[in-house]
């Protein structure tokens, strides 16, 4: 067999077969890759979502629970013997916070044409006491504890300690958290605990006095009476029992606004020891306020609104359902995508951007108010 006619019979691909299978498998390659990048954007836009809008459930969970707590245990709004307000509200910041006192770390930081919000209510748990700010007066906190030397029965009234007041600071003025406490004087909070620790109880000191008054120095007992809400306790307790400065009067105090933090808007809690975040990519926080007062006279309670303004101090009192408006956005802009921060209240719409936006909005009604 010739040559030419070996060739003839062997099987093969012409170079144009190459180049259409090259075409169609790199058509096929780019489909591939098309679809699996659509799905890795849809994949990430779909997580950039659900933490928005976890952020914004979060943002709201706080303020809704301290809106909601506002002005409890603060009766005819006065605490310390000042005047004090559930609310304190400002519309529309400048930016730079100085009209809200409050802010410790603000500084030009707060997001202009946002709102502040500061909720104040009555912390019935203890807390570490705060010195006094000349320096002049000891703290509360430094008083010792004491141990009860005797039984002190239900009935009691008397608690008969071990230690000697005077050496140990309890017969003087102490002070916490703005306010002083002369000895003696009624309405001194402290808790007194089993050894065991099963029991305790809150009680307020009335008055001092010694089991021998004409000794000088190192006196063995002194009494403390103490009168509970009903004069009396209800449980006894043993000896050795522990006594302790009780701080249940503390005035809880939160002030939330929106802060740019290395670029990223927040929703930030003040609770006087610096500011938290609570919320990251929260745009805006925007609050109205329902207020029940006799407007007309006729003795009946009329609902207004207030809105796009500060809140003055009868209208603080007037307070009883406050509607919270927040915005949250993606952490990042999205391709192919267009949108702008929402116009709400007093507060105009944004220029338009790539960021995904989630608006929410919530009345809460102010339980301890107008009770």
């Amino acid at each position: 067999m010739k040559n030419n006619d070996r060739l003839k019979t062997q099987a093969g691909f012409t170079l144009i077969e190459l180049l259409v299978t090259m075409v169609v498998s790199l058509v096929v390659l780019f489909a591939t890759l098309q679809l699996f990048e659509n799905s890795q954007k849809s994949y990430v836009v779909q997580e950039e979502v659900a933490e928005m809008q976890q952020n914004v459930r979060i943002a709201k969970m706080f303020l809704e629970r301290d809106i909601r707590m506002a002005g409890a245990g603060i009766a005819n709004f006065s605490f310390g013997g000042n005047a004090v307000y559930p609310f304190k509200f400002e519309n529309n910041i400048d930016g730079k916070a100085d009209k809200a006192k409050e802010i410790v770390d603000a500084g030009n930081a707060v997001v202009a044409g946002t709102d502040l919000l500061l909720v104040r209510y009555r912390n019935f748990g203890p807390a570490p006491c705060k010195p006094d700010p000349d320096g002049l007066i000891a703290s509360c906190d430094d008083l010792p504890q004491l141990t009860l030397s005797n039984s002190m029965p239900d009935s009691a009234t008397v608690a008969v300690v071990k230690q000697d007041l005077e050496d140990n600071g309890w017969d003087a003025d102490c002070y916490c958290s703005g306010t002083t406490y002369p000895q003696p004087k009624p309405g001194m909070p402290f808790i007194v605990t089993a050894a065991d620790g099963s029991q305790s109880a809150v009680l307020f000191h009335t008055s001092t006095s010694t089991t021998n008054p004409d000794k000088i120095g190192n006196s063995p007992n002194f009494e403390y009476e103490d009168v509970k809400y009903d004069n009396k306790l209800l449980n006894t307790f043993p000896a050795d029992s522990t006594i302790n400065f009780f701080p249940e009067d503390g005035l809880y105090k939160a002030t939330y606004y929106i802060d740019n933090r290395d670029g990223i808007p927040c929703l930030v809690r003040d609770t006087g020891n610096g500011g938290q975040v609570i919320a990251e990519y929260i745009e805006d926080m925007q609050l109205s306020f329902d207020l029940y007062r006799d407007t007309d006279g006729d003795g009946t309670l009329e609902k207004t609104t207030g809105n796009g303004r500060d809140l003055t101090d009868i209208e603080k009192t007037q307070v009883r359902m406050v509607t919270i408006n927040l915005v949250g956005r993606s952490a990042h802009e999205h391709r192919n995508f267009s949108g702008q921060r929402p116009a709400m209240e007093d507060h105009a719409a944004g220029a338009a951007d790539g960021y995904r936006r989630r608006q929410i909005a919530v009345t809460v009604k102010v339980r301890n108010l107008g009770l």
